[in-house]
């Protein structure tokens, strides 16, 4: 009986030592992502610049009201899994965002935006994710993630 056991840990151990590497390089892992912050409101009817009109007509698809869309910031940044990349927001809070996983081109990403629950998005093929970022003169702050166009 003890053979067999010897067996099964000598492979367990094998298989362990394959992955090592790979478990490692995962935890290197980054992915770039274009974040875009948009402050939403109901004052006016401005949309700027133009390209957020798409956002616009999204949000009332789902039955959100805002009349009014403004881009406050647009920038691409690295998220790998060791540390979290911080947002500066216009309201004076910073968003992190760090990266969980990869997974057949979707990665996961933890966001976490103060005074709010920390949540988890797939980002890859759907196009851009939304995630409300707190409130601002007014407004809403909302964080617009999208992949990079290659």
């Amino acid at each position: 009986m003890t053979k067999p056991v010897w067996a099964v840990l000598g492979v367990v151990l094998a298989v362990g030592l394959a992955m090592g590497p790979a478990v490692a390089f995962a935890q290197d892992a980054k992915v770039k992502v274009q974040v875009e912050v948009v402050l939403a409101s109901n004052k006016g009817t401005a949309v700027e610049p133009p390209e957020l009109n798409k956002m616009k007509e999204a949000f009332q698809k789902q039955n959100f009201s805002f009349t009014s869309f403004k881009r406050m910031s647009l920038d691409v940044v690295e998220v790998g899994a060791q540390s979290p990349t911080e947002v500066k927001l216009p309201n004076g809070t910073n968003a992190s965002l760090q990266l969980l996983g990869m997974k057949e081109g979707i990665a996961t990403l933890r966001v976490i935006i103060p005074s709010q629950s920390s949540v988890e998005v797939e980002l890859g093929r759907q196009g851009a994710v939304y995630q409300k970022a707190g409130k601002h003169v007014g407004g809403d702050l909302i964080l617009v993630l999208v992949p990079p166009s290659k």
